[in-house]
């Protein structure tokens, strides 16, 4: 039998202080062992829940946040503004949630999708939250489900994740207009179904 997926855990290193980012690049790229444990630590986290969020899918979202940080490991020569780490990090792993939608898709049209995803909305509610939230949740989750990928994944950076326009934007690797655009239409699919109040930037 398959063992269960654990949520993963950064590993614990010594900080001293708290480093700046454009620290922990300096010193990443200067071949510091600690510097490169520091980012993963410093940025698991937000990494991981947006991962989880975006692809409802605990085993997809460790992949992700993985190849996110190998990818900016290997390409951090590249970061050229040290302040904007956070937002090129978060735009690797929205890529990368990009790949697994379209090889999601592929899968379904072979008839290979098993729907196995254990971290929709509805179970990522806090416990507390009554059945009837739960139930809005399930029917939002499978209403995400339909919408293409870069409007889901535009909408959860901005709906669930609380990311600004400018950084949902940046993360989607489109323009300002095109991130209004692309929640816009996600909210107009989803308000179909759902007593749903969109926002009023998008």
């Amino acid at each position: 039998m398959k063992a269960q997926a654990r949520t993963p855990r950064a590993v614990a290193i010594p900080v001293v202080g708290t480093p700046t980012d454009e620290e922990l690049v300096r010193r990443f790229s200067a071949g510091d062992a600690w510097a490169r444990e520091a980012l993963y630590r410093k940025y698991f986290g937000t990494l991981w829940n947006a991962a989880l969020r975006l692809l409802g899918n605990r085993t997809d979202a460790e992949d992700v946040v993985q190849d996110t940080f190998l990818t900016a490991f290997h390409d951090m020569h590249a970061l050229r503004d040290t302040n904007a780490l956070g937002a090129w990090l978060l735009q690797i792993a929205v890529h990368q949630a990009h790949r697994r939608f379209r090889h999601r898709r592929l899968l379904r049209m072979l008839g290979l999708d098993r729907g196995n995803d254990d971290a929709t909305l509805d179970r990522l509610a806090h416990e507390g939250a009554d059945p009837e939230t739960c139930a809005e949740l399930g029917r939002l989750d499978w209403l995400l489900r339909d919408l293409p990928g870069p409007q889901r994944i535009a909408w959860m950076l901005r709906r669930v994740q609380g990311c600004s326009l400018e950084e949902t934007a940046a993360a989607c690797g489109c323009s300002l207009a095109t991130a209004k655009r692309r929640i816009r239409a996600a909210d107009e699919k989803i308000r179909k179904h759902l007593d749903f109040e969109e926002g009023d930037d998008a």
